[in-house]
């Protein structure tokens, strides 16, 4: 360990950090603060047991969170989509969902006709131009 002073020069070095911290006053200083610290935050820390968590029960109740969206994150999501371009990648994406949609109507639409003329014709009269 090297303690190096506000200068630049070397204040100590050695392999043991006891011996560090008693030759440099600042060091000392700030690892008592650092202790300090650390007790404090284990106070501050209080694990609670199973038994006061659960207090006889068998299931406790969860905490439900809902989530939000502003127009401020939605125009975030579509600024980092679309580039400089937000508003035009909204339409194209909302025109490609549209097409998306309709196509698989449509297909429905296609197959429910195709085989309804099998219910009308003998299947030798059936046109199969696909």
């Amino acid at each position: 360990m090297v303690s190096i002073g506000i200068d630049g020069s070397v204040q100590s070095q050695g392999t043991e950090i006891a011996a560090a911290v008693a030759s440099d006053l600042i060091l000392a200083s700030e690892v008592k603060h650092d202790q300090e610290i650390s007790e404090l935050e284990k106070e501050k820390e209080v694990v609670p047991t199973v038994e006061s968590a659960l207090e006889g029960k068998l299931v406790v109740a969860e905490e439900i969170v809902e989530g939000h969206i502003t127009l401020k994150s939605m125009k975030l999501l579509f600024s980092g989509l679309g580039g400089n371009h937000p508003t035009f990648f909204l339409a194209a994406w909302i025109i490609g969902m549209l097409f998306s949609e309709l196509t698989s109507i449509a297909q429905t639409w296609f197959l429910g006709t195709w085989g309804s003329q099998y219910e009308k014709h003998a299947p030798s009269e059936i046109s199969l131009p696909l």
